[in-house]
């Protein structure tokens, strides 16, 4: 909602008497404070070291010396700016993830494969550590498949959002829809269509994202993962970030099996067997080997 209907958040962030008698007696908010007041000794950071800094931040082309000028953000909008992108994305971020993990378990070559990839691109030295970067994820062809299969068929925003005929109506397809009438896209629905998705529609099948740059744009072009036109989330940039880096560790860092195969593998049920080291090791990484989990 707050990616959709931002302006409530940011006005409510902007006064103060709200942040005090509303915002504070709220646990969610509580926590969100905290995060409101590291961007505001963040952006101080940035500020005083802004010539040395070797890193930069989400907001980081904000801070310049320009960037009131250019964008017309006071620090306020800054901050605002930032909790409602925060607060947007925590849903879509978990609702992703969590299918995410699922096809990888029920899919081990496909997991292999993009385990695979990590390994290789982190012995050329092409990921960071101890995070990679988002552009580095990108750079990942066949784990951006996967990342472009989930949200495909396992989307993490599901709803209609439906649009008014405006007046005078709408002649669509051969037919008459008069004005007044509510319309909306099934996000399951379009995302099954096989004369855009092919045949399979309903099979994880990250390679279809691989077959050439054509159709990778066209499947793009029709995707309704994060709404569509007006009502296209706000935050979907910070979103893919977060989902991107947060599924390339996961990948990198664990190894990923059902419960009832670890089990199967002498687990009594209990949290232990669900920790367990294997011989893969993967360097640069703390623990010199990939976790095993369900």
């Amino acid at each position: 909602m707050a990616a959709v209907f931002p302006w409530p958040l940011q006005a409510l962030l902007r006064n103060h008497w709200m942040r005090k008698n509303v915002w504070f007696y709220t646990k969610t908010f509580r926590a969100m404070d905290k995060v409101y007041a590291h961007f505001s000794a963040n952006l101080e950071r940035l500020r005083v070291q802004h010539e040395t800094s070797c890193s930069q931040t989400f907001f980081a082309p904000l801070t310049s010396p320009d960037a009131k000028t250019v964008y017309d953000m006071t620090a306020e909008d800054l901050k605002a700016e930032y909790i409602t992108f925060t607060a947007a994305t925590l849903d879509g971020v978990a609702a992703f993830i969590s299918p995410f993990v699922d096809n990888m378990i029920q899919h081990p070559d496909v997991l292999r494969r993009v385990q695979q990839e990590i390994d290789l691109a982190q012995a050329r030295g092409e990921l960071s550590y101890p995070v990679a970067t988002f552009d580095q994820t990108t750079r990942l062809p066949y784990f951006m498949a996967c990342i472009m299969e989930t949200l495909r068929r396992d989307a993490p925003a599901q709803t209609i959002l439906p649009r008014i005929i405006s007046k005078g109506g709408l002649w669509y397809d051969g037919a008459f829809i008069p004005e007044g009438t509510e319309m909306g896209a099934s996000p399951y629905i379009i995302h099954r269509d096989v004369h855009i998705f092919g045949d399979d529609p309903f099979t994880f099948r990250p390679e279809r994202w691989l077959e050439s740059a054509a159709r990778s744009a066209l499947m793009e072009k029709y995707g309704m993962w994060w709404g569509y036109g007006g009502r296209e989330c706000a935050g979907k940039n910070y979103a893919m970030m977060e989902m991107q880096k947060l599924c390339l560790e996961i990948c990198r860092r664990f190894n990923m099996r059902s419960a009832g195969a670890l089990q199967d593998d002498g687990g009594k049920g209990d949290l232990a067997p669900l920790l367990k080291l294997n011989d893969h090791a993967l360097t640069k990484i703390g623990a010199g080997s990939r976790l095993e989990t369900a």
